[in-house]
Parts: structure tokens; C-alpha cells; sequence
């Protein structure tokens, strides 16, 4: 059973081999046969080829206009110095030291206003520098 398989398997191999060999031996014109030693395929045909006419315009050319511009004016400064920022300081202590200073005026001078006036700017200023040292 194999051997008919492979036998019909080889056959069409060889079908397919000899039907794409055939294009190849194809040709148009007349065979003359070995005899003679060449193949004729007709005569060479005449072709004329028209010339080919290229039309080129001359380029145009425009002049851009000259643009000149003065040359910018050269001030001379000294350099700016610029200083670091300088942040408020915050008048927390400063409001809370004139509470605490106004309140212990109060106790120490009898109610007076000028002990209370005198201890609440002392307390400002000592609640300011307790909340920035600097």
C-alpha cells in the first residue's frame, strides 16, 4: 500500500516539475533547428521615439529689500544690589507681653493708668523678644 502511494506521489512530483519547465521552453518566432546553429525570432522592428521637449522657464528672481537695523543704544549703569527680603516680625508676643504687662501694672500700681500705660509697654517690649530673639 505504501509503495503505491509513494509511486503515485513521485509521478505527480514529476507532473508538476515537467508542466513548470514548459513556460521556460517557449519562445516566439521561427525555429530553424539545430542545422543552421541559431534560432531565429524575427526581425528587428523599427521604432521611431519622438523627442522629448522639456519647456524650462527662466527662474525670477526678486531682490529682498535690505532691512538695516541702528544698533541699540549701550547704557551704562552701576549694577543693581538687591538686598534679602526682610519679613515682618510677628506681633503676637509684642500683643501678648502688653495684655500681661497692662495686668500686672494694674495689680502693682492700685489701678493707676500710668502704671498700667508704664507696664504695658515694658511687657510689649519683652514679649516681643521672646517671640523673635533676633
Amino acid at each position: 500500500m505504501k509503495t503505491k502511494i509513494s509511486r503515485l506521489m513521485a509521478l505527480a512530483g514529476a507532473a508538476c516539475l515537467a508542466l513548470a519547465a514548459f513556460p521556460a521552453s517557449a519562445h516566439d518566432g521561427y525555429w530553424h533547428g539545430p542545422a543552421r546553429g541559431f534560432v531565429h525570432y524575427g526581425y528587428a522592428r523599427p521604432y521611431y521615439y519622438a523627442p522629448r521637449i522639456v519647456v524650462v522657464r527662466p527662474p525670477v528672481f526678486v531682490p529682498r529689500p535690505v532691512v538695516v537695523y541702528p544698533p541699540a543704544p549701550v547704557y551704562y549703569a552701576p549694577p543693581a544690589y538687591y538686598s534679602a527680603p526682610v519679613y515682618p516680625a510677628p506681633v503676637f508676643g509684642a500683643i501678648g507681653g502688653a495684655i500681661a504687662g497692662a495686668a500686672i501694672g494694674s495689680v502693682v500700681g492700685d489701678g493707676r493708668p500710668g502704671a498700667i500705660a508704664a507696664g504695658s509697654v515694658l511687657g510689649a517690649v519683652v514679649g516681643s523678644r521672646f517671640a523673635n530673639p533676633y
